[in-house]
């Protein structure tokens, strides 16, 4: 069989499975156990072929002291686009591309270059698509709303599950007409495309246009949304109502496949943030949009780089007829579009293609939400509550994330702030709170409106109140990323069930593994252990560390 193939040729190694900082008394035999059963059912689809350790070791040496669990709120940079992007650095001349010099003509054609390649990764025509580079993924969902034609007749329709830089759009028609903004759930999408409008045959010749926003995948919960939404909001279309679909992309495209091949069934604009895909460079994302949308954006605050030709003296430009230059206002940070050459690079060389990544991230998140579902509480009741309703063996439905909160086993929950607090005392990264996503808090925690607005002054977004009236404001949160390994997510489950499953009634093996003794408590042994030494007579308590023994098929105490 394969997977036996794999084991006997130890393409795959058994270790490391500490951190400098995770070092409890863990059952490492146990862990390589629990990786080989992993491996027997994923190993077609975890490890690049077996190339996971190889590819840990030579490209992330800043993994190696650490449990990373948060590559949703970023991935992290290889060792070899670094270095690749230094020595280009060391080795070339860029300047402004702003100018003519040889420096500025080295400059821009690496730029364009990276344009190109961007459209190539995925599958879009140079001569359907512009990209326009942006500070991120929140800068480019900001230019949409600038650029698009707003009018009184215009609707902005988005989803619930929408992160807030999607809900930000709404300001742009607030003052408009406000009563023409609506946030929708998946079935008030169906809804709609099931409800298409009737033409309407008025004598206005004006065209109003009509914004549908929605992310590919919620950043809160993994929770995937059908690409065929957008060829099917484009059909309801009328003579007189056009209606143009943004795609936040941000926080699918690391871990899928998102193709622009055909342009009739793809978004009108697409957000990306580079950091999120490739860890590097920061501070760069790029707004795809279709270029015959050219003649009906509007341009107001215009910078240096995007006229023609202008005066001072009266209000009068004109703008670069390229789609791309008219939007980049000042200098593009064109050191950093170098360096995500480079990124592009190292991930094709590295991890071949997306589809590869899928299948790993997507084996690891299947496991993981396995086990932390299975896990019950001595008195049979669940851990952990899930943030979403997908499959999570379908790449289709679910990315790469496990939102969750924690109940204690009389039916409490655990504060996610002190979940993520304690993780990183032990060198685990993870994410907790409401990851600026309010539809999905509202969703998963039942929060509604009224209790957000009244509760405002109290509880802010930033705050530790992650409990306020009996009620959750967020989740915590762990995300998969194309360099995590199956070792690093069996380390987070043994965290996770010594310190949250309790074995009898507000006892984990965590604390089982220590008892306090004080004079209340236990006055024989208090009285024995103070006899030990003269000097702690004055001693009231102190721990006595007890040798734990476990059950290897479970993992329990016994």
């Amino acid at each position: 069989m394969k997977t036996l193939n794999l084991l006997t040729e130890k393409k795959y190694t058994f270790g490391p499975f500490n951190s400098q900082k995770y070092k409890p008394k863990t059952n490492k035999e146990k862990l390589r156990t629990e990786k080989r059963e992993f491996l027997k059912e994923f190993s077609t689809k975890y490890g690049y072929n077996g190339k996971i350790d190889q590819i840990r070791e030579e490209e992330y040496p800043q993994l190696r002291n650490a449990i990373y669990l948060d590559h949703t709120g970023t991935t992290t940079f290889t060792k070899s686009a670094l270095t690749n992007f230094n020595n280009d650095l060391l080795s070339n001349l860029y300047g402004n591309p702003h100018s003519n010099s040889a420096s500025s003509q080295a400059s821009s054609m690496r730029v364009e270059g990276v344009r190109r390649r961007i459209l190539k990764y995925f599958n879009a025509d140079e001569n359907d698509y512009s990209v326009i580079f942006t500070q991120n993924a929140t800068a480019a969902i900001k230019l949409t709303g600038e650029m698009f034609p707003w009018t009184g007749k215009s609707t902005y329709k988005y989803l619930r599950e929408s992160h807030n830089s999607i809900n930000g759009l709404r300001r742009f028609l607030e003052t408009i007409n406000p009563k023409n903004i609506q946030g929708v759930t998946e079935n008030d999408v169906e809804e709609m495309i099931n409800n298409p409008p009737v033409n309407d045959e008025s004598e206005d010749d004006e065209i109003t246009y009509n914004l549908f926003a929605y992310p590919a995948q919620c950043n809160f919960s993994g929770m995937r949304f059908p690409l065929d939404w957008i060829s099917k909001i484009k059909k309801l279309d009328t003579k007189k109502s056009k209606n143009l679909v943004l795609l936040d992309a941000a926080a699918y495209v690391p871990s899928a496949q998102l193709s622009l091949a055909d342009k009739e069934t793809s978004p009108d604009f697409i957000c990306l943030s580079f950091y999120k895909m490739f860890g590097f460079p920061t501070g760069l994302g790029a707004l795809i949009i279709k270029s015959e949308l050219n003649p009906i954006l509007r341009k107001g605050y215009f910078g240096g780089g995007t006229t023609n030709s202008v005066v001072y003296d009266k209000t009068w430009q004109v703008f670069s007829e390229d789609i791309a230059t008219r939007y980049e206002d000042g200098t593009i940070n064109f050191l950093n579009i170098i360096a995500l050459d480079h990124a592009f690079d190292a991930f094709e060389r590295i991890y071949g293609n997306i589809k590869n990544v899928s299948n790993h991230v997507t084996s690891l998140n299947t496991y993981l939400s396995r086990n932390m579902r299975s896990l019950h509480h001595w008195n049979g009741k669940s851990v952990c509550t899930i943030n979403s309703d997908r499959d999570f063996s379908d790449s289709e439905k679910q990315g790469g994330i496990l939102s969750f909160n924690v109940k204690r086993s009389d039916g409490s929950f655990v504060g996610y702030v002190e979940l993520e607090k304690l993780a990183n005392t032990y060198g685990i990264h993870i994410r907790s709170g409401g990851n600026c996503n309010p539809g999905s808090i509202s969703r998963w925690n039942n929060i509604t409106a009224e209790e957000v607005i009244q509760d405002s002054e109290e509880r802010k977004c930033s705050d530790d109140k992650d409990i306020y009236k009996g009620k959750l404001y967020g989740a915590a949160r762990v995300s998969i990323g194309a360099m995590t390994t199956i070792e690093d997510v069996l380390i987070w489950l043994d965290f996770f069930k010594r310190h949250y499953v309790e074995i009898r009634p507000g006892k984990t093996v965590h604390n089982l593994n220590s008892t306090k003794i004080t004079k209340e408590t236990n006055p024989s042994k208090f009285l024995k252990y103070m006899n030990i030494s003269k000097s702690r007579e004055n001693l009231r308590t102190f721990k006595v560390f007890k040798v734990q023994r476990y059950d290897n098929t479970s993992g329990n105490a016994v």
